[in-house]
């Protein structure tokens, strides 16, 4: 997971303030239109898809086990979460969240 967490970090702070400006204006434009929405949600199941793969080949595991299936749907769920945010703040805030999503998940996921 901290694999994972680093690279979802890292990409946020490599991009440049005018690419983020721009990924904020889609994305709101994404939250706002149905039809774009649907069209962001497949999206996100091909990208959870990927990730499944990508995660049984680095651990020599199956696309078909359920904690590799699992593991990829709360990476993908933490992007979920964190969507409606993504079009309002800024990098550092958002680094922000997406760094508390994955610390709620390391201590546990206690309610």
């Amino acid at each position: 997971m901290q694999a994972v967490r680093n690279v979802m970090i890292s990409g946020i702070n490599e991009i440049t303030d005018e690419e983020w400006e721009t990924t904020r204006r889609r994305n709101r434009l994404i939250m706002a239109v149905p039809e774009l929405r649907a069209s962001a949600m497949n999206n996100v199941s091909q990208m959870m898809h990927l990730l499944t793969q990508i995660v049984a080949k680095r651990i020599g595991g199956n696309v078909d086990a359920p904690a590799i299936r699992t593991f990829s749907g709360v990476i993908v769920g933490i992007n979920l979460s964190l969507m409606e945010h993504y079009a309002d703040a800024t990098k550092a805030e958002f680094a922000r969240l997406l760094n508390e999503a994955f610390e709620v998940l390391e201590n546990g996921l206690t309610l």
